[in-house]
């Protein structure tokens, strides 16, 4: 069990990683969009900011759990990181339509 436990913190800090270097790319990608693109998406990459900063909570918890508590808390990151995933999913897609519809002009 000690081995699952200590695979998945390392399943789930190289996760947070690739998320951290995600997001430094799209915060600079966003300093260099005009204003209006930046508004529209400023909430949606705010609240990926903040379910990456509940995933580092989770993480720290799983660390610290003992016993089978680290699979609930695991199962509630799992939760966050699916939540993240559809939002990134989401902003992709309206910025692709957007960018999609500004050819047709």
């Amino acid at each position: 069990m000690i081995n699952t436990k200590v695979q998945y913190i390392r399943t789930l800090e190289a996760q947070f990683e690739k998320l951290n270097t995600y997001l430094e790319a799209l915060d600079i990608s966003m300093k260099n969009t005009d204003t209006e693109t930046r508004s529209k998406y400023e909430e949606k990459i705010k609240d990926i900011h903040n379910k990456r900063d509940m995933i580092r909570g989770k993480i720290k918890r799983v660390r610290e759990s003992d016993g089978n508590t680290w699979e609930v808390i695991g199962e509630e990151a799992g939760n966050v990181w699916g939540s993240i995933k559809k939002t990134i999913k989401k902003a992709k897609d309206e910025y692709k339509r957007g960018y999609e519809e500004g050819l047709d002009d």
